[in-house]
């Protein structure tokens, strides 16, 4: 077992989890800079399982309009902004150096150390620990996961609010009846309700959960093809 892999982190679409009812699923958008250009796309996001919130976006930087290299980065929920109207999630605060200076995501190398170098990209000041020969091992908490060596209050910091995210579609706070007549009638798990970002899926059955997912790709899909298409 990867002491160094960090077990609170899971991609969501690999998770017990879901987006709750009634908030936008931004995996298959496209990410876009200051003035509009394409950045890449959200392929996935990244969710704390413990507290049951959403912390990066996994953006994929392919078909980009600023010729950066073609790879993945993680970049903290908090510079995530929906377009007031489109499909697209804006980063209108993250500098095309920022981009540059990102280390490429990998699900099996996110580590403590790696959201540091994030979080230290970004600008901000972040605990640098002591280089040690001494191997300890990781203590596991009361939900069966590693303590991921993280400062307690490190997630309180702006970079992980979601306050941005909605700010622009502050109007669209009230839903119109049948809006949500897009999801499946046949999962219905949707009406749980969780304190955090996400719900637990961990009860459905395999065909549910298969079902759940089929639904998700092809959204996906359509989605890709839309923005291609344009």
């Amino acid at each position: 077992m990867d002491k160094n892999k960090n077990y609170r982190l899971q991609e969501l679409d690999h998770s017990g989890f879901e987006i709750v009812k009634g908030e936008p699923d931004i995996r298959g958008w496209d990410v876009r800079y200051k003035n509009g250009e394409k950045i890449g796309a959200v392929e996935e996001l990244i969710l704390d399982a413990k507290a049951k919130k959403v912390r990066y976006m996994v953006v994929d930087l392919d078909e980009n309009e600023l010729r950066l290299e073609h790879r993945k980065v993680l970049i903290p929920i908090g510079f995530a902004e929906l377009h007031k109207e489109t499909d697209d999630v804006l980063i209108p605060n993250v500098s095309v150096d920022q981009l540059c200076r990102l280390p490429d995501y990998s699900r099996n190398l996110l580590t403590a150390d790696t959201e540091r170098k994030i979080s230290s990209i970004f600008g901000r000041k972040v605990k640098i620990e002591p280089v040690t020969t001494v191997k300890q091992e990781k203590v596991v908490t009361e939900t069966g996961m590693p303590d991921d060596d993280l400062e307690p209050d490190f997630y309180s910091h702006e970079h992980y609010s979601t306050d941005n995210l909605y700010r622009n579609r502050l109007h669209q706070a009230k839903r119109k009846p049948g809006s949500e007549s897009d999801y499946e009638d046949g999962l219905r798990l949707w009406e749980k309700r969780s304190e955090g970002d996400v719900i637990d899926t961990s009860d459905l059955t395999d065909e549910e959960r298969e079902k759940l997912l089929r639904y998700r790709r092809e959204l996906y899909r359509q989605r890709r093809y839309k923005s291609e298409s344009v």
